[in-house]
């Protein structure tokens, strides 16, 4: 839990809505839908670097909130709590990531998530640990990112280059221009 509050922490800082959630679950309300696919990468891979050994599963629940208690998720209500929940209980044996938007979720959406989560299934710790610095907001070079790590700028971009996560960049990007068109509550 740790590992995600604070990765979390990273994206949404001023106004973070971070919930343990059923025991071991957990919940976070993101203000742009166009950011959950880059926190979803961000969390995945900070929790994979971590010492921890824990994976985790996550549903992106598109639609509205109509209510937001404040601090604790765990009484929100709204269109996207609900479908974030019913995704990831209906996600079979061996899926790790699920969305859910409604009938006016784009297409591309829909198709990126299962592709993104197999990416992220495929990085190892180093790996992982470079992806979550990466996709950190704050601008750095790759000399500075990796003398933040302790790690050779050579060592950190072969880490990067075997994340794959550069070839993600015009998907998060066409993600992060996206500002939730098409998703209604129905």
């Amino acid at each position: 839990m740790s590992a995600l509050h604070h990765a979390a922490q990273t994206w949404v800082a001023d106004d973070l809505h971070f919930t343990r959630f059923r025991g071991d679950g957990w919940q976070i309300l993101i203000p742009r839908p166009g950011c959950a696919l880059r926190i979803a990468f961000l969390l995945s891979a900070a929790l994979a670097a971590a010492e921890t050994d824990l994976s985790t599963r996550l549903a992106i629940g598109f639609g509205s909130v109509t209510r937001r208690p404040l601090g604790d998720l765990s009484a929100a209500t709204g269109t996207a709590f609900i479908r974030s929940g019913r995704a990831l209980d209906a996600m079979p044996r061996g899926q790790t990531w699920a969305v859910s938007g409604g009938t006016g979720l784009p297409a591309w959406v829909a198709a990126s998530v299962p592709l993104a989560a197999w990416q992220a299934a495929l990085w190892t710790k180093g790996q992982a640990a470079v992806v979550a610095d990466y996709l950190d907001p704050v601008h750095l070079t790759q000399e500075e990112r990796a003398a933040r790590m302790g790690l050779t700028r050579q060592a950190w971009k072969s880490r990067f280059a075997g994340s794959g996560i550069a070839a993600w960049q015009p998907t998060l990007d066409l993600w992060e221009n996206w500002n939730g068109a098409g998703v209604g509550d129905d």
